[in-house]
């Protein structure tokens, strides 16, 4: 019998259902078995199909590590379609039962960590309730927080300090006070312009509820892209940051890397391996990959517009007209198909095997919504961005990019869109500036440079001896000796 000493520590692993999340989550959970926890990855049942396969190549590999599939109450929750994952809302109004039906998986949840108990949990952090049910059976509990230690430092200040409400206008720049650097937003270009129903002091209690719920952060970051924001979040929280990533380079070059997300589907295999082909015949660092994630919506005339200036740029370009945006890939404008004819374009409709495509050598740029996933994988295939936010914490990932990492340039992008009211958004980059800023960025030496060095520094990260190994160790640590203090077994008799 194993000592809780040397025993496997059980950590389950709980996102919120939609790609963005649950992806990172995934390749955390295959990440700590390869360390020797027993992990236990909790989907929804659609969730579990899409990624269940790098899951069971691990478990089949030797690791103990197992999906634990949820059947979601959508019915309960008045939400119909048989929809299970925010990506394939199809419109807004279903947001607000789909959310619903999220928080009903509470109980079901706190069932499972009664019946098969765990020695940690590592939750969504917009999945409160997984960390209250942990917390009543006193399992410790680390937030996994889906974004950077600088975006969560800049909107605990903007909650904390309010800045924005000093200023005139919505383009008018102000300082985000309180932070090791100098960074300079607008109110257009807050989460809170591009979130509908938004409420700052709702926002500021659901963050100071989660500060005091969450044992430590667990950030999909590495030292090396923002050390200084990793400190100062510990700092400010009074919690410690697990800073474990990018967790995209826990997937090698085979099945896992080429299936990532995809789950089921024949012909986005199909798909994925025509775009790699035609990579292959491509020259190193001649393409410009283009993608906005699986959530974002753009209205028709800023596809066409964003279509022409890839078209007019020069460069060859592979663009994925994914997410919300995919049914729209026949309508391209005509001197979209005619790149594409001459071979100089090739475009995607749906989903794409994007870590594996950004570690091609042929790619030399990235267009990206800067989702914080998509920007870590940037990060780790030390390739530079060409930023183009539209919501949420976007613009300010784009801030510690461009303005202190300086592996990457703006779009031109000075507003987002409102989740969920696209269609009203009008064009926020033409078609010029698409062309401009793509040319720009390829042919941007210096911008590669550092790209590349925080590429090699992101590698080194996750190696034998990096932050990011030493931070995986240091939590499972974490988890061993809580585990042995809560053990009576353990209390000296006085």
């Amino acid at each position: 019998m194993q000592s809780p000493e040397n025993a496997a520590p059980r950590v389950y692993f709980i996102p919120f259902p939609t790609p963005g999340h649950a992806l990172p989550m995934c390749d955390l959970a295959r990440l700590f078995a390869s360390r020797g926890a027993d992990a236990t990855l909790v989907l929804t049942r659609a969730n579990a199909a899409r990624l269940g396969g790098a899951v069971a190549r691990a478990a089949a590999a030797g690791s103990r590590i197992r999906v634990h599939a949820l059947a979601l109450p959508a019915e309960a929750a008045g939400l119909t379609g048989g929809h299970e994952s925010a990506d394939d809302l199809p419109s807004r109004e279903l947001a607000g039962p789909f959310a619903v039906a999220v928080d009903l998986l509470a109980p079901l949840f706190a069932d499972l960590l009664r019946r098969r108990p765990a020695d940690a949990v590592v939750f969504d952090g917009v999945l409160p309730w997984a960390a209250t049910a942990a917390a009543e059976l006193r399992v410790p509990r680390y937030a996994f927080t889906g974004t950077g230690c600088f975006a969560l430092s800049v909107q605990r200040a903007l909650l904390l300090h309010a800045p924005q409400d000093g200023v005139a206008s919505d383009d008018e720049p102000f300082l985000v006070p309180g932070l090791p650097d100098a960074v300079r937003l607008t109110k257009s270009r807050l989460a809170e312009a591009t979130l509908p129903g938004a409420h700052s002091r709702e926002f500021l209690n659901r963050m100071f509820d989660g500060e005091r719920a969450t044992t430590g952060w667990v950030v999909n970051s590495f030292a090396d892209l923002e050390q200084r924001y990793i400190e100062h979040y510990e700092k400010e929280t009074g919690k410690p940051v697990f800073a474990v990533g990018p967790v995209c380079l826990v997937n090698g070059d085979g099945d896992d890397v080429m299936e990532r997300g995809r789950g089921g589907e024949p012909c986005a295999a199909t798909d994925a391996a025509r775009a790699l082909a035609w990579l292959d015949a491509k020259p190193a660092r001649s393409v410009v990959y283009v993608c906005f994630g699986s959530l974002t919506r753009f209205p028709d005339e800023q596809v066409a517009e964003l279509g022409a200036g890839l078209a007019g740029s020069g460069v060859n370009f592979v663009w994925v007209v994914g997410g919300k945006n995919a049914s729209a890939a026949p309508l391209l404008p005509d001197v979209v198909h005619a790149a594409v004819s001459s071979g100089r374009g090739h475009v995607i409709a749906g989903w794409a095997p994007q870590v594996a495509v950004l570690r091609h050598a042929a790619v030399g740029a990235f267009v990206t919504h800067c989702g914080w996933g998509a920007v870590t994988e940037a990060a780790a295939a030390g390739v530079p961005v060409l930023a183009w936010p539209v919501f949420a914490e976007q613009f300010y990932n784009e801030a510690l990019v461009v303005g202190l990492a300086g592996t990457g340039a703006g779009v031109g992008a000075e507003r987002g869109y409102v989740w969920g009211g696209e269609e009203s958004g009008g064009v926020v980059v033409c078609r010029e500036k698409v062309a401009e800023r793509v040319r720009a960025a390829m042919a941007d030496e210096a911008m590669r440079r550092r790209a590349e060095e925080v590429g090699e520094r992101a590698r080194r990260a996750v190696e034998v001896g990096g932050s990011s190994y030493d931070a995986v160790g240091a939590l499972l640590e974490d988890v061993r000796r809580r585990e042995m203090a809560a053990d009576p077994r353990n209390v000296k008799e006085v």
